[in-house]
């Protein structure tokens, strides 16, 4: 780990970091990931679906990066969402954050990551640094249907999928390919509203995985929560979740949509 990000994570860890309890068996936190990863049991997470910052400065190269960059609001002239450690800073996180997301996961569980798409070659650096932890098992495409950018709009992402050593926690059908087209498994595609995170996922995209890695009662880690989007399939799913956001603002949009989702499944 590097040294600044280890300074960090004891800093954080050493002011006691507890859960937001949403309902039994869904918990939050607000901090940092490496401190809260490094508190949970080892071998107690049946799998982890996360979205970690790419490092693209949200766009960087985009309209609205440009944008950004010139302290100008987005074409609706509402204020630019930003998101944290979305620079170089980046690739140290993930590799961080790998020993540690191996050390609470199972033998035969997966980590299922998404891994970004287009110019910047990251997705294939994750892929190198997952084997290198894990096993790495498939790169999946997710086919978005639509894509900013100059030339070459970026229409796909990949997930990234590595396992711990062992059999395989497989539940899904053999016929599942590692190309997800527009609509299937219910996804479509998501252009965030302006009080959504910026990268926003659909929770199908998270729920399609849940349901291939995982059974009911499973417990689903997501140690970069953003919104909240992969806690809200897992709920839905009747999994088990443990969300991590360093963010404060994103923390509280998550929180409250977990809420209102604990809220309508209690009354049902």
């Amino acid at each position: 780990m590097p040294k600044k990000m280890a300074k960090k994570a004891a800093a954080t860890a050493a002011g006691g970091l507890g859960p937001v309890v949403i309902r039994p068996g869904v918990e939050i936190y607000h901090g940092d990931a490496l401190a809260v990863l490094a508190q949970l049991a080892p071998d107690s997470a049946d799998m982890i679906f996360t979205d970690p910052p790419y490092g693209h400065n949200d766009g960087d190269g985009d309209l609205k990066g440009i944008r950004a960059r010139a302290g100008l609001p987005n074409a609706r002239g509402r204020p630019l969402r930003t998101i944290m450690n979305d620079g170089p800073e980046a690739n140290d996180l993930f590799r961080a954050a790998l020993p540690l997301m191996r050390r609470i996961l199972a033998h035969g569980c997966c980590c299922c990551c998404c891994g970004g798409g287009g110019p910047d070659p990251m997705f294939a650096k994750w892929s190198m640094w997952l084997d290198e932890v894990f096993r790495f098992k498939q790169m999946v495409v997710w086919d978005k249907g639509w894509g900013l950018g100059w030339h070459y709009h970026r229409c796909y992402e990949t997930i990234l999928v590595a396992e711990v050593p062992g059999k395989c926690r497989w539940y899904g059908h053999k016929s599942v390919k590692n190309i997800i087209r527009v609509g299937e498994y219910g996804i479509h595609k998501v252009v965030p509203t302006d009080d959504q995170h910026p990268t926003e996922k659909p929770p199908e995209l998270s729920k399609a995985f849940i349901i291939w890695h995982s059974r009911r009662g499973d417990l689903v880690v997501d140690p970069f929560m953003g919104g909240g989007s992969t806690g809200l399939a897992a709920m839905r799913l009747g999994r088990r979740f443990i969300g991590i956001e360093s963010d404060r603002q994103w923390f509280d949009k998550a929180e409250k949509k977990l809420r209102k989702e604990a809220d309508e499944q209690g009354r049902k």
